[in-house]
């Protein structure tokens, strides 16, 4: 299932940059095509279907800001932005300040760029131990994983991709101030981006014990600049330097901790599909174990290891979401390097089963049926 050999890569040219770039324009027009055929089957227009749950929160973000008190009481009525990271509002409002355009537009048109971004950062990060080819195969299986449909909504996946894989391609490098700055942003996306930051800091430790040197201190130094000025903002801006967990727990992560994916493959052995999320986050985390273990027989880069463990603990310490598509997109090193290493047999047939389950993951989430 993956190749025996690993050859030796070559060095990055500007002119095979057109790989990866062609490659996320391709799964684009996948994608929006299919969004474009169910939203006029259901007589809805296509900004709506790519503006759908969390988008409505980034854009209420980068319009107004955030709100200043989580309000009363739990569940659905106790949600509000402050459960929401600041990156993706500011590239909403960057686009919006520099065009004429509107607030979904501007969103949508950020969520483009970034995922253009990402495409960059994944191929640096593939090409810097791997080939064309391993790359090409890397790439095409990120791009088009099933949850890749989120890289066109609203959403702060394509933020996280960049900077996770541009901290990865830094470290490796030790280019520990780069590191550094592209973890501090990484972890403004997403709590998950957090992930960069215990990296950062993990491989910056163990090269200041092997080096005998202090140039890594920088790295931990500068990582956690940007979640620690987040929630010093928060602290000023709503009382507390905790307020974003208690907008979580108020609003969504109710609940114990580790049990979102055992509910899950619960509700999915007691009632089936007939709610489809307990099903696809069973089948995700079953795929995401047997990524692992290949992923373990392929022995990358520290860097990415502490990355792709790290995310995954993170989907499984929630208290509801678990293994989902979304979470494994952004796990993509883990997606890449599995990829990149795969023969082109099982590479051909895994990557045509994504793309199917791509098209379907979009068919039943434009009806709202399923929850990316």
């Amino acid at each position: 299932m993956l190749n025996s050999e690993h050859a030796t890569p070559e060095p990055v040219r500007v002119k095979e940059l057109w790989i990866p770039v062609g490659i996320y324009l391709l799964s684009r027009l996948y994608v929006i095509s299919m969004f474009l055929a169910v939203s006029k089957i259901l007589h809805r227009t296509l900004t709506y279907a790519l503006t759908p749950w969390d988008s409505q929160w980034y854009l209420s973000i980068a319009e107004n800001g955030y709100v200043h008190s989580i309000p009363p009481g739990v569940g659905n009525a106790a949600q509000s932005n402050l459960g929401f990271f600041p990156l993706m509002p500011l590239a909403v409002r960057l686009v919006h300040v520099l065009t004429p355009l509107s607030w979904k537009t501007s969103g949508l048109t950020a969520a483009f760029v970034t995922g253009l971004t990402a495409s960059l950062a994944v191929w640096f990060m593939l090409r810097d131990s791997g080939t064309l080819s391993e790359s090409r195969r890397g790439i095409s299986l990120v791009f088009f994983t099933p949850g890749a449909l989120v890289l066109s909504f609203v959403y702060s996946e394509g933020l996280i991709v960049t900077f996770a894989c541009l901290t990865i391609w830094a470290l490796r490098r030790e280019k520990w101030v780069i590191a550094g700055l592209t973890a501090a942003i990484c972890s403004l996306a997403d709590p998950v981006g957090c992930a960069a930051v215990f990296t950062c800091v993990v491989i910056a430790l163990l090269a200041i014990y092997r080096e005998k040197s202090w140039r890594p201190l920088a790295a931990i130094v500068i990582a956690p600049l940007g979640i620690l000025s987040f929630f010093t903002y928060l602290y000023f801006h709503a009382g507390s330097f905790f307020t974003w967990f208690h907008a979580q727990r108020r609003g969504w992560q109710g609940g114990h901790y580790f049990n979102g994916a055992p509910n899950a493959i619960y509700s999915f052995i007691a009632h089936g599909f007939t709610n489809l999320n307990p099903p696809v986050k069973t089948m995700s985390l079953l795929l995401a174990v047997i990524m692992l273990i290949l992923f373990s027989r392929i022995r990358p880069h520290l860097s990415i290891v502490i990355y792709v463990v790290t995310v995954i603990f993170m989907g499984l310490l929630s208290p509801i979401i678990g293994i989902t598509p979304r979470l494994l997109l952004r796990d993509s090193p883990l997606l890449a390097t599995v990829g990149s290493r795969l023969n082109r047999r099982w590479f051909g047939v895994i990557l045509a089963g994504s793309c199917a389950i791509l098209g379907f993951l979009i068919i039943v989430s434009s009806p709202w049926v399923w929850t990316p």
